[in-house]
């Protein structure tokens, strides 16, 4: 009969086994915390990557559009680039492309070429080994495994865009302040075209008194000479005209009004002060804002365009004015009839709350229902149109009750002011992420 084997031999075995076992278990779980460890490493360095290309996309884009410049945009991306980090070290730069989006095809995609400028960028940044900056393991090295690669690339373009510019041209401007209106007006229509697509319009309305023009119509201002046209049209831009003794004004010489109870006559010289700018009566003093902006709604309304973002800008120099049922009695007895520009004429006797009122509305409207965004830039004397203590809150004027959308109320100290703000609100208009 064999001898029975003894418990604490068969306990000794069982603990042998149980070692192995355990070893065998530690290293899958070291293994599987190295990947799980590394592989949420890699994901987080990936994210990093992809927000250091979209943030460099925007600069460049934002760049350009200011700029006008692709040596500033390419810049812009690369310092956004060097003070960012993936992983703790600043990505290299792959490539920055410029080209073109279309947001209104079925399939856009990014293109390069073309004779048209740029309205998208393309930025790609990495770290990896083709640039000595791939990124070292946490844990995987224990398995031979001693780096890893990530890259990313953003693509940001303008969103085509229908923008109105609303032009207050009433002469309490005085010309020396209108001079920065027009030049800030200049600026905005170039920082536009610089990032312009193919289907992108920019239109103007002026407006005096009761009366507004459409000064420009929606034009496509990346389509041939298109842009160069509007300029030199915008060039001519003026306070309203009066019976006045200069036609040389565009050569730096001031116009001479001549005495009040002349400043109707419009025959010396032909067309008064400003021949290229509508006439201005004497018996049509005062602002409504309301005609410019209900010409631009109509703009708006009877084009059939395909952007996807829509803005109108109102520039003017005061708050609103009561109006007397008797504008526009001097220019019925005149028999003048502006045919240059289509033209808008507002109900008198218009009041400063109608005014207020009826330029509201529009512009609510306007959001409602085509999402037309609006800002409004005034240069007004702070002391005379500001509340005591509430300072940014109009008395008389239309003030914050305009603005609609992205759009905000901005009030100028100088007419210096008003490129600056303009472009401001240029640059801002939104920039998409695409890719």
């Amino acid at each position: 009969m064999p001898p029975a084997r003894r418990p604490d031999r068969l306990a000794g075995r069982r603990r042998g086994n149980y070692s192995l076992m355990l070893a065998i278990v530690v290293i899958v779980l070291l293994g599987f915390g190295a990947l799980s460890v590394d592989v949420a490493y890699m994901r987080y360095a990936q994210a990093q990557c992809q927000d250091v290309a979209d943030a460099a996309s925007q600069a460049a884009l934002i760049a350009l559009r200011q700029t006008g410049s692709e040596a500033r945009s390419r810049e812009a991306a690369e310092q956004i680039i060097a003070l960012n980090e993936v992983a703790g070290a600043p990505p290299s730069v792959v490539d920055i492309v410029f080209g073109h989006w279309d947001d209104t095809a079925a399939d856009p995609t990014f293109t390069t070429g073309g004779s048209s400028a740029p309205n998208a960028v393309r930025v790609t940044v990495a770290r990896d080994e083709d640039n000595a900056s791939a990124i070292p393991f946490l844990l995987a090295r224990i398995f031979g495994q001693d780096t890893f690669n990530v890259q990313a690339t953003a693509v940001s373009a303008t969103r085509s865009f229908q923008i109105v510019l609303v032009l207050d041209i009433t002469g309490s401007w005085h010309e020396n302040k209108f001079a920065d209106a027009r030049d800030a007006v200049l600026q905005a229509l170039d920082m536009a075209a610089d990032s312009a697509s193919g289907v992108d319009e920019i239109g103007m309305t002026i407006f005096t008194n009761r009366y507004a023009w459409e000064y420009t119509p929606f034009t496509q201002i990346s389509v041939g000479g298109n842009a160069a046209a509007v300029r030199a049209d915008w060039e001519k831009l003026n306070i309203a005209s009066k019976g006045g003794t200069d036609v040389d004004h565009y050569d730096g010489i001031d116009c001479a009004l001549k005495p009040r109870s002349s400043r109707n006559d419009f025959t010396d010289p032909e067309g008064g002060c400003y021949p290229d700018m509508p006439r201005e009566y004497t018996d049509e003093p005062g602002t409504d804002h309301s005609t410019g902006i209900l010409l631009a709604k109509q703009m708006f309304e009877e084009a059939a365009s395909g952007a996807v973002y829509r803005a109108m800008i109102i520039i003017t120099d005061g708050k609103p004015n009561d109006l007397g049922a008797a504008s526009g009695t001097l220019r019925a007895a005149d028999g003048y009839v502006e045919t240059r520009w289509r033209e808008y004429v507002g109900p008198v006797p218009r009041s400063k709350a109608d005014i207020r009122r009826e330029s509201i509305a529009a512009t609510q409207d306007l959001w409602n229902s085509m999402q037309v965004n609006t800002w409004m830039v005034s240069l007004v004397q702070r002391d005379s149109v500001m509340m005591p203590g509430e300072e940014g809150v109009p008395v008389e004027g239309l003030g914050p009750g305009v603005p609609q959308g992205d759009g905000y109320w901005r009030l100028a100290d100088h007419s210096s002011e008003l490129a600056t703000i303009i472009g401001q609100i240029i640059s801002e208009m939104p920039l998409a992420i695409v890719e």
